[in-house]
């Protein structure tokens, strides 16, 4: 048989949780896409992802699960662990739950145990590991964000997949300010903005529908 695929949009501002033919549970963040095979077939579970998901897959040691994404390759038998891969960030990450996943990005291979956070940096092509608390990574999954000594320059692109408002940086140094905040994903993005605002490190002004954020001198 020949697989036939699906392909599952997630709008800005939504989520979607999906149990796939062979029980494995998705949790697709906002702006993000999944395709996948209506039923697997052949010896390999396969699927695409472009944005964000947690995944919760089924044990098969016989059919590896396997998720692809614009530069990695990941396989796992049965574990869990979050993706992120949004085509406007500059880096690629997962990050390993529970189980064991090999990740391939062109001629290397890692290898993570629980508690490991890869990253892939597209803009210089390296790769790095490291021991994270995977609550920072997951967290959208069960309905907040943390953020610890993040730039904001990050900052602003999580939210603004979920708030599904548009931003603009003035400056290199207000994208490097750093932010420590644990936010409630469903509340107003109003107290959110006026909470940055009042670290009084940025000014935020919003022109045309657009928020322009620049450093405080």
């Amino acid at each position: 048989k020949e697989e036939e695929y699906n392909t599952l949009v997630v709008p800005r501002g939504g989520e979607y949780m999906l149990e796939l033919s062979d029980g494995t549970k998705v949790w697709l963040n906002s702006d993000s896409e999944l395709r996948f095979p209506i039923t697997f077939v052949g010896d390999r579970r396969s699927v695409e992802i472009e944005g964000e998901a947690y995944f919760d897959v089924a044990p098969d040691k016989e059919h590896p699960f396997i998720v692809k994404t614009s530069h990695t390759s990941i396989r796992v038998t049965g574990t869990s662990f979050n993706v992120r891969a949004y085509a406007d960030e500059d880096t690629e990450s997962t990050t390993l739950i529970s189980g064991t996943v090999r990740i391939n990005s062109g001629n290397e291979e890692f290898e993570l145990v629980p508690n490991q956070h890869y990253t892939y940096n597209k803009n210089t092509g390296t790769n790095t590991v490291a021991n994270v608390n995977t609550d920072l990574y997951t967290s959208w999954e069960s309905g907040s964000f943390i953020f610890l000594n993040v730039p904001l320059e990050n900052v602003m692109s999580y939210l603004s997949k979920w708030y599904g408002f548009q931003y603009s940086f003035e400056d290199e140094a207000a994208k490097q300010v750093r932010i420590g905040a644990y936010l409630n994903r469903y509340a107003n993005m109003n107290p959110i903005i006026d909470m940055i605002t009042e670290l009084n490190l940025v000014n935020i002004k919003q022109r045309e529908g657009i928020l322009h954020i620049s450093y405080k001198q």
